[in-house]
């Protein structure tokens, strides 16, 4: 029962804006494990929605010239392989959306602790260290926690586009090697 206290007061430390940044920094690791384990599901899925039906989708139009009519076999293939892109790297622009809302709710943090420094001043007049520190330590708690977060969805970000890369960089290789067959 000792972690209560532990996390009741890490919500104090920042203020009201934790509760919003914490339901964010979970959007972040689901959306980020979601992203990164995209590369390493179901190769064979039939299902539009995976990158790995479009991906064999690219590598028939390669090797089928008229699977789609007026557009050449490379032409074709790149329409899929662009297609495959776009869903692997799906869960970044909530990343990254995420990684800027967790900034300004940082800074956010950051007026708002300043605020109750300047009220706590207003109100007594004379003032000493230990009076301004609770808004203080919100203020800077808050900007810390925040970029934090941020750090952490822009590491997903670069995990995922990083694996994103390197499977399309696959991808092009086997459509080249499948249209050097169909020449061959």
């Amino acid at each position: 029962m000792q972690q209560l206290p532990n996390i009741s007061r890490f919500f104090e430390a920042g203020g009201f804006l934790m509760y919003p940044m914490t339901l964010g920094g979970i959007a972040i690791f689901a959306f980020g494990f979601l992203g990164v384990l995209s590369h390493f599901t179901d190769k064979s899925s039939k299902k539009k929605s995976s990158p790995f039906y479009w991906r064999e989708k690219a590598i028939s139009a390669a090797a089928n010239p008229k699977l789609l009519n007026d557009i050449s076999p490379i032409d074709s293939a790149e329409l899929y392989i662009s297609k495959t892109e776009e869903i692997f790297n799906r869960h970044t622009v909530p990343l990254k959306f995420l990684a800027q809302i967790s900034t300004l709710m940082g800074f956010l943090g950051t007026v708002t602790g300043m605020i109750k420094v300047f009220n706590t001043v207003a109100s007594l007049g004379t003032v000493t260290p230990g009076d301004l520190a609770s808004g203080i330590h919100e203020a800077l708690f808050t900007t810390a926690y925040g970029l934090i977060l941020a750090l952490i969805a822009y590491f997903f970000i670069y995990i995922i586009e990083h694996l994103t890369s390197l499977s399309i960089a696959h991808l092009e290789e086997e459509v080249i090697e499948t249209l050097e067959k169909q020449e061959a």
